[in-house]
This record gives structure tokens, sequence and C-alpha cells, in this order.
């Protein structure tokens, strides 16, 4: 398979200029919306700046609302990186940068061009998609360079660099992720939160979700899910453990569907995304 261009930039870009020791006093800090965010982040920054998210793990960012304390640490970041749309963001950012008012705001989501689930809502899990991540990252990375030259005056340069390759190549994981889906498997799954559009989209799977906005779904809305999956033959009901509730359960029951616990939100997305390919039926 040829090596796309973009893909390697992601794979291997790092922020410009020899690491030199910084005191205490020179440790800058970003503050991200999720954990997957703060993965990319941390790959792409060094220990340049110190990363901190949002909304911490565990916790959903469709309802959560920030403290004090990350209020104060907020108005003190040098930028703060949000995903684009999720709930918590459509919710607070106009707070948030009225508080932080000198703090860059980063769209990490820019020039993603944003996917629909089955009854046509906008999906704003972005960073679940691997085509996606390669912008992602790319939007992060010209941010942080662009603060760390005008702060710091250091040169940049725009030459593909071999950083942590081996474990970071979204090239390698997107080919990982194809081995997984094979053709004994189920090209339909279920999932409560519908998270994994772009997934779907890459891979040419789809996504049946029982709810969708976050609307529990009525019993008519329930039954024709059941019908869709069993149309399909789904074998699988994907699930967040935020999300897991009476519904799940009855459509598992109803569709021979096995339950599977996903974690969108996790930091180790490299991880989560081939899990996901793997545990596909």
């Amino acid at each position: 398979m040829r090596i796309p261009t973009s893909l390697l930039f992601l794979a291997g870009v790092v922020l410009l200029g020899s690491c030199s020791m910084k005191s205490a006093e020179d440790t800058r800090s970003i503050i991200v919306s999720i954990e997957p965010l703060r993965y990319f982040t941390e790959q792409i920054a060094g220990d340049r700046f110190v990363v901190k998210s949002m909304v911490p793990k565990g916790s959903n960012p469709e309802t959560y609302e920030p403290t004090a304390r990350q209020m104060i640490d907020l108005s003190k970041s040098d930028m703060y990186i949000k995903v684009g749309q999720i709930g918590f963001e459509r919710a607070w950012m106009k707070k948030l940068e009225k508080n932080a008012p000198h703090t860059i705001v980063i769209d990490s989501s820019q020039g993603i061009e944003m996917a629909t689930t089955m009854h046509g809502h906008p999906d704003p899990h972005t960073w679940m998609s691997t085509q996606n991540a390669v912008i992602i990252a790319r939007n992060i990375y010209r941010a942080l360079a662009a603060v760390d030259t005008k702060e710091r005056g250091i040169s940049v340069t725009s030459s593909v660099m071999q950083f942590e390759y081996d474990n970071y190549c979204i090239n390698i994981l997107d080919t990982h992720i194809r081995e997984q889906i094979t053709r004994d498997k189920s090209t339909a799954f279920l999932v409560y939160h519908p998270s994994l559009t772009y997934f779907a989209r890459d891979y040419r799977l789809r996504q049946i979700p029982i709810e969708e906005e976050g609307r529990e779904p009525s019993v008519s809305q329930l039954m024709a899910t059941i019908k869709v999956a069993k149309d399909n033959q789904v074998k699988c009901l994907f699930l967040q453990k935020e999300f897991a509730n009476r519904n799940t359960r009855i459509v598992a029951r109803e569709t021979g569907a096995t339950v599977i616990t996903i974690n969108p939100l996790s930091y180790n997305w490299e991880d989560e995304m081939l899990l996901t390919a793997k545990r596909l039926k």
C-alpha cells in the first residue's frame, strides 16, 4: 500500500529545535478538552509544555462542568485545544474564552469534513478515525510551532523527522486495523452512543445507534433499531460504560448481540482504535 505523504507528516513530525533545559518558571501549559487530544498533543509537544485535560478520565464530555481550579489553570495556560463540537464545548466555550481572554483557542478538527450518523446528526467524535487523526495532529503541530517560534524565536523547519516512528505511525495503525476487519466479520454493528461514525466510514462499516443526541429512544424507535440490527445480522453491541442502561440490555437480548465495552475517551488512542477493530464479530 502506498503511504500518503500526509500520514508520514504526522508519523514523524515534532516541534522544532533542540530541547533545552527549562526551569519551573519557564514551563508552559496547554489545556485540551479530552484525553485523546492530550495524547496527540504530548506526542507532538514532547517536554515543551505541560498538557492537562479539561474533561478527566471517567467523565462524560457531553455534560461535564469544569471546576474552579480548572478555570484558574486555563487562565494561566498558553493554549486551549478543543475537539470542535462536543457537548461540553458547545455549552462552555464562550465562558472559557471569557475567563481566559489571552489563551489561544485551537480547533483541532478544523479542515475535517463532518460525518453524520444514521439519522443525519453531525458526529463530533472526529478523533475516532486514522484519516482525521492526521488532520488533528497537523492542526496541533502548526499551532504549537507558531507559539514556540513567536515566544522563543526558534527557527521552524517543515522537515519530516523520525520521531517515535515505530510507536506513533498512523499509517501502520491503519494497516493493522484493516487486517482485523476480515470477511468473516459482520459489516454492521450496534452502538449505544454513536461515537464510531468516522471509524465506520473509514472501514466501510455500518453503525446502528440506539440513541442519538443524548435522547432516550421511544419504544417504537427501539423496536425499529432491533429490526435493522437483525436485518444486518449484527453480532456485537459497542457500549461505553457511562451509557449502560436498560435499553442496551433489551437490544442485546432481542438481537443476540454480544455487549462489548469500548472507551473512545481513552488516553491510549492507538490501542483503543485497534482494540475496537479486533472486537468486531
